[in-house]
């Protein structure tokens, strides 16, 4: 319980510093405190878990680590290559949600509402427009671009199907971690191609911090999910 009391603590004021440290301005504090939230993090995860660990949760949290390395150690070198370690987690989690995805259909019989059609083409109609508005550096960047969008929509399709249609609690976590990662995104382009104004760099680092937690929360349910039917099954 120490452990578990340590880790989520240590978590909670390193994210808060990071995000003051946005807010003031601090590099010093940037340095000290957002190398520390994800491995903090981990570390809950470990005191956590009550089977074996996933190497591929875990490979996505180191990616998004590393891809938050080289952008605290210098984002104008380092942008395609840090783009490059964020998006490799999002297809790690789009499986996620599709393995889930596939367990919901085989277990319930389920009727895709037209509401969700409609939401699809809307939100790629939106994601076309925003496109539209970016000025890309490179056409390598348009590419990274293009797949976070196109991933961001898959996770809403997946998460919105998955939240109505399960009334399991990781998909609640999962919920909150895909909108405060779509949310994130969204705040990082803001800044990144429009207006380089501090309210959306610290909504960005605020949702991005939360954005681990839940992320983590949804793949512990989701373990100890999958352990009590390998239980049920014998």
């Amino acid at each position: 319980m120490s452990n578990l009391t340590a880790s989520l603590s240590l978590y909670v004021i390193s994210g808060i510093l990071y995000v003051l440290s946005i807010v003031f301005g601090s590099e010093v504090l940037t340095l000290i405190s957002k190398p520390i939230f994800i491995p903090a993090i981990v570390f809950y995860y470990f005191t956590k878990k009550s089977r074996e660990n996933d190497d591929l949760f875990l490979s996505s949290l180191v990616f998004f680590y590393i891809g938050e390395m080289l952008f605290l150690i210098n984002m104008t070198d380092y942008y395609l290559p840090g783009l490059l370690f964020f998006l490799l987690p999002y297809f790690i989690l789009i499986y996620f949600l599709y393995v889930d995805f596939v367990i919901l259909m085989k277990t319930r019989k389920i009727k895709i509402d037209k509401s969700l059609i409609i939401l699809s083409v809307v939100l790629l109609y939106l994601l076309y427009s925003i496109f539209g508005l970016l000025d890309f550096t490179s056409k390598y960047e348009m590419v990274y671009m293009i797949l976070f969008g196109v991933s961001l929509l898959v996770m809403l399709v997946f998460t919105a199907i998955l939240f109505i249609y399960s009334s399991y609690r990781k998909n609640s976590y999962l919920a909150f971690a895909v909108l405060s990662l779509l949310m994130s995104g969204l705040f990082f382009v803001l800044y990144a191609h429009f207006l380089d104004l501090l309210i959306f760099k610290i909504a960005n680092s605020l949702l991005q911090t939360v954005f681990y937690y839940f992320y983590v929360k949804y793949f512990l349910e989701r373990s100890t999910l999958r352990n009590r039917v390998r239980l049920l099954k014998g």
